[in-house]
């Protein structure tokens, strides 16, 4: 067998490199390399034609750990050791060059013709700490600069990083010029005529009597492969538009790189908005040690708190900073600094006054010295206008979209079309200002949020202004109006559309809610949301959430009045307290809800409460009673034009028919449920009787009929966000296996069904629990108790996305046996 060649490999002197198989030869015999010291080499080999900085060698070798700067040196002198000193290269203040003579290319010693590329010129400054993470954004840049791009400028908030990654880039992309990369801070200069002589002075071009800056700097400029770095330019952004604006234009081998917190506005300006450090989204350590926001914690930590760490004892508190930061560089180093004194939990709990918490040295500039000097400038820099939709914006939790934004700003009038452009004009300064981050979602409105910590100090504003209460009254109107809508659609074709929308404006009406208890001027406003939205929170499977609302809502309400809204709050309540088993809770809603109804002559909500009151009395045993009341909902729903209420009643009739054991009444009063949801295009309304007749199918014997309609069921859970009805698709799923003889799957999903039930806060109804007990006490003595609880406890870690899954895979599997 002939051996494969390595295509990569190389040889140098001695020695052959082969850094796909990871072997490096000495005279055709394998060397003892270790594996940190081979990544070390293959970095510095396959970057041969420039300087590798330390940064860079420590973010790619240990790119999920921080290490000290020494274990770096540690791997490089035991390279030198074995290959000979003059392999690699020290460069002061910049890193290491791979510098021996490779066959078959120049030389690449700093004498050679290889060398003769590398930049000696510049002037950028040593860094003082590490470097860390936006590898991914760097490469971006540097590839930008590198093929087209002349003008490449990074945007972002104040203490983002937009400095220290312009310094990295630049240092990256030493080699590519000729004639020099050079930095310059304009931050110290405020008049717009020292821009010029800002830059003449940092690349050494001299005065002239006679001869304008600009016209000197463009003249030098315009013979020489050069980079400039110019940053911190928002305060002087029309000087320097217009002076990199004309050097470009007769300069043709000149780029530029600008950090500002807008854009400049030229032609062929490339923008990169610089990208937050990354969050942890996992509870796993390693995850959480691999995000970037994290490593740099830990690295600042570590330099004002010698041995600082992360570990399992305190990586909660050290995540919990970096999300609460937004992954801000300047504030997450601020909180890292505080280390020396406090501990990760006292920090974390701290940064609710985050503005007089986080403050820097004294030495830095002013603007620098807090999270909140950075932010005055920038407000102070907005027009009046922008300035006050600034503030306005704030009422807004997890962001919002145009309408939204149009409906708070005071200066806007609903009846006129035209604000809405004047509220965009408005979203569009803020955000070239780094003030606003858009989010972008495929076939949905664009959604306008601030970071966090912005949004914290544009709501110190707004309580300033005095306008605060206005605002949310304001806020208020419009979430109130979403709700109402999503009330009806909720139960239509579109409820997918609708849970997902209502999901990404959680935050809002929470937020709404809470205002609503606290200082809202219609005092029903509680009642009216909670009501509209009590459909979302049991479909997302948030009953816990739900019933709090319920009770801050109904004990907000007016005593003295009971309204239709009152009454429909009631019933709502009535329905969340019933899928947690708090039954007699729940009759008491239904007798509040049916006392107003009656008094109110509300046909629907006598229908509504008497099911209700109906399945209360079926799960506290009391058949009888509740056949009379299910039997009178359906006859009050039979004269509705709103068919719903039947299709309810249907399906809850149905219920006690099951739980009696009158399955043939069931099965037909489950099919016209059916029916009805289906002409109305209802998921929710078809998914409930549909996987009740699953239930029924298999409690009856037809293994292939439940089957089929749980597939079904499965589809309108999914496809219209029904997460709170996964439980009910996995207990019948777990019968189904049950059914089949495959035990283990049955007792995996009865535990990813217990998991999502302990998450929701649901309870299996008396009639669920009849259904499934027998075949899990089937699954149980056929595996063995152990056994069955080991597969149960796999079916529980599972989480709600993989579990139904799970359940898919396995229902697909079965369908093509």
């Amino acid at each position: 067998m002939t051996a494969t060649v390595d295509p990569r490999r190389l040889r140098f002197g001695q020695f052959e490199f082969q850094p796909t198989a990871r072997v490096l030869l000495a005279d055709d015999a394998p060397l003892v390399l270790g594996s940190r010291a081979f990544d070390v080499l293959s970095v510095l080999v396959e970057q041969r034609a420039r300087v590798v900085s330390k940064n860079e060698l420590l973010d790619r070798v240990w790119p999920t750990a921080v290490v000290e700067e020494n274990t770096l040196q540690v791997h490089v002198s035991a390279l030198r050791k074995l290959l000979g000193a003059a392999a690699i290269t020290t460069v002061s203040g910049h890193g290491y060059r791979f510098t021996a003579a490779v066959e078959g290319e120049p030389s690449a010693g700093f004498g050679g013709a290889v060398a003769q590329s590398t930049p000696t010129r510049h002037n950028l400054p040593a860094p003082r700490n590490r470097f860390i993470g936006r590898g991914a954004a760097l490469d971006q840049c540097e590839n930008l600069l590198l093929q087209h791009a002349r003008l490449l400028t990074l945007t972002g908030i104040g203490g983002c990083g937009k400095t220290r990654m312009a310094l990295q880039l630049a240092e990256r992309l030493l080699p590519s010029f000729a004639d020099g990369v050079w930095f310059i801070d304009l931050a110290p200069w405020q008049a717009p005529q020292h821009v010029a002589a800002a830059l003449a002075n940092a690349i050494g071009v001299r005065e002239e009597a006679g001869t304008p800056t600009l016209e000197r700097l463009a003249a030098h400029l315009g013979q020489v492969t050069t980079l400039l770095v110019l940053d911190n330019c928002e305060h002087l952004i029309d000087a320097v538009s217009e002076l990199v604006d004309t050097l470009l234009a007769s300069c043709p081998w000149l780029k530029v790189v600008t950090t500002s917190r807008q854009s400049l506005g030229l032609k062929g300006e490339q923008i990169f908005p610089v990208p937050p450090l990354t969050l942890p989204d996992a509870a796993d350590l390693v995850a959480v040690q691999d995000c970037e926001s994290v490593r740099l914690f830990v690295d600042r930590a570590a330099s004002v708190h010698p041995g600082f760490h992360i570990d399992a004892g305190n990586a909660a508190p050290v995540t919990a900073i970096c999300l609460q930061l937004d992954g801000t560089a300047l504030a997450i180093e601020l909180a890292a600094a505080r280390t020396r004194m406090l501990s990760v939990t006292q920090i974390n709990e701290r940064l609710a006054d985050r503005f007089k918490f986080l403050v820097g040295a004294s030495h830095a500039l002013p603007r620098h010295q807090t999270l909140q000097a950075t932010l005055h400038w920038s407000h102070d820099s907005l027009s009046p206008q922008e300035q006050q939709l600034f503030r306005e914006l704030a009422v807004f939790a997890g962001g919002c979209t145009l309408a939204a934004a149009t409906q708070v700003s005071a200066a806007s009038d609903a009846s006129d079309a035209s604000d809405e452009y004047r509220v965009l004009a408005l979203l569009t300064r803020l955000h070239d200002k780094s003030l606003l981050v858009v989010d972008h979602r495929a076939q949905m409105p664009a959604r306008y949020r601030m970071l966090e910590t912005v949004r914290q100090y544009a709501q110190q504003r707004l309580d300033e202004s005095g306008a605060a209460a206005a605002v949310r009254d304001r806020h208020l109107v419009h979430f109130l109006a979403l709700s109402e809508q999503a009330s009806t659609q909720l139960q239509g074709p579109q409820q997918g559309m609708w849970m997902s929308d209502l999901a990404a404006d959680q935050d809002n009406l929470l937020a709404a809610h809470d205002w609503c208890l606290r200082g809202a001027r219609e005092p029903e406003s509680g009642l009216r949301l909670f009501a509209c939205l009590w459909r979302y929170w049991v479909a997302s499977g948030q009953l816990e959430r739900g019933h709090a609302l319920a009770d801050a809502a109904l004990a907000g309400a007016p005593q003295s009045v009971a309204s239709s809204w009152h009454g429909r709050a009631s019933w709502a309540a009535g329905q969340i307290a019933f899928r947690m088993g708090r039954y007699a809770e729940s009759l008491a809603h239904a007798d509040t809800g049916l006392r107003i109804a009656v008094t109110q002559g509300d046909a629907e909500q006598v229908a509504a409460n008497l099911g209700l009151r109906a399945k209360g009395l079926q799960s506290t045993g009391r058949a009888r009673e509740a056949l009379l009341q299910y039997e009178q909902a359906c006859a009050v729903a039979r004269t509705l034009e709103n068919t719903a209420w039947l299709g309810n009643a249907l399906n809850n009739l149905a219920e006690l028919h099951r739980g009696e054991g009158n399955l043939g009444c069931a099965q037909t009063c489950y099919e016209e449920a059916i029916g009805i949801a289906r002409r109305r295009q209802s998921p929710e309304g078809i998914f409930v009787p549909l996987c009740n007749l699953a239930r029924l199918s298999l409690s009856s014997g037809d293994s292939q009929r439940a089957q089929s309609l749980l597939l079904e069921s499965l589809e309108l859970a999914s496809g219209a966000e029904l997460k709170g009805m996964g439980e009910d698709v996995l207990e019948v799923a777990a019968g189904l296996a049950s059914e089949r003889r495959q035990f283990d799957q049955a007792a995996r999903f009865a535990g990813a069904a217990l998991a999502r039930m302990r998450e929701s806060g649901s309870q299996r109804e008396p009639v669920d629990e009849a259904f499934v007990a027998p075949f899990l006490d089937r699954a149980c003595s056929a595996l063995g108790q152990a056994e069955f609880n080991a597969a149960q406890a796999e079916g529980g870690v599972w989480g709600h996305e993989v579990a139904i899954l799970q359940v898919r895979r396995w229902l697909e599997a079965e369908c093509a046996c």
